[in-house]
């Protein structure tokens, strides 16, 4: 074999390498998941987005957070309740899955009042706006995210 035939085997063997871990590198950081955020966190980002996308004023900001702050809390709470079951695989009977739904209903309905009553009738029709376009947004992905994981 001469040289330059032995080089490029080289560099093609070096190339291939460092795809390799490359690909792995990759594949690893995909299951790094980030540390989720705090209820009252989350809560300041949402309230803060919602002031620039609905010009809240001061005492407006303050209740949203209150409010977010509560939701989260209870969704929290729920998911510590509700986890270690759904990690373990069980299923809802039909009357678990009902009483869920209903009091999620239930806490939507108490959200939509709170919320009627902290923000003018133009606001809220612009938060109901909004929260319609990022469900759609949110089922879209999840359409992708679904095809995408398929084979």
């Amino acid at each position: 074999m001469d040289i330059t035939l032995k080089i490029i085997i080289m560099k093609m063997w070096i190339l291939a390498m460092a795809m390799t871990m490359t690909v792995g590198a990759n594949a690893q950081q995909k299951n790094d998941k980030p540390e989720p955020l705090k209820p009252e966190q989350r809560a300041e980002l949402q309230s803060k987005k919602m002031t620039l996308a609905l010009n809240l004023n001061e005492k407006q900001q303050k209740d949203v957070k209150e409010l977010l702050v509560e939701q989260g809390k209870q969704r929290a709470e729920f998911r510590r309740q509700h986890m270690p079951e759904r990690q373990a695989g069980k299923k809802l009977t039909a009357d678990e899955r009902f009483a869920l739904k209903n009091k999620m209903l239930d806490n939507r309905i108490a959200m939509n009042r709170e919320m009627k009553k902290i923000l003018s009738e133009d606001q809220f029709t612009k938060f109901e706006q909004l929260r319609k376009e990022k469900h759609h947004e949110l089922r879209k992905n999840e359409r992708k995210h679904k095809i995408h994981n398929r084979g």
